[in-house]
């Protein structure tokens, strides 16, 4: 049998593996339905992606998927949001320990915040290069 579509063989075999280790980790600590209908749906994603993986059409079938221009395009404005979506969540979760370890004089509440200024900042920078950087490219 033949891999067509590595990146496909590689996520499904990966969903395999955390199916397994979740049904272990169900059976050490005890039965729980959750538990298990995580680790079925797991395993029947990665079954599949790693069934898609051999087959030559369906392996073609997502590779033009991948390269079409209009799930390019959603996928580039998904990313671009969650990344904005992320920063503001950062930003107000930042504030809000700031003002709560302010106001309860926690020293725990203020490093909270402190470190999610710190991942504000970062990805503050890291826009600001990227941004520079494609500018320059292009």
């Amino acid at each position: 049998m033949k891999i067509y579509n590595k990146k496909k063989f590689g996520s499904g075999f990966i969903c395999i593996v955390l199916g397994v280790l979740n049904f272990l980790a169900c059976f050490s600590t005890g039965f729980d339905v959750s538990g298990m209908v995580i680790t079925l749906a797991l395993l029947f994603i990665g079954g599949g992606s790693v069934m898609r993986s051999f087959s030559r059409n369906m392996s073609r079938e997502d590779k033009l998927d991948e390269l079409d221009e209009r799930n390019r395009l959603i996928d580039l404005k998904t990313k671009s949001r969650a990344f904005r979506l992320t920063q503001a969540i950062c930003f107000g979760l930042m504030l809000l320990f700031l003002v709560m370890g302010k106001m309860s004089g926690e020293i725990l509440l203020i490093s909270a915040g402190v470190g999610l200024a710190f991942a504000y900042a970062v990805s503050m920078f890291t826009e600001i290069f990227t941004y520079l950087y494609y500018e320059k490219r292009n």
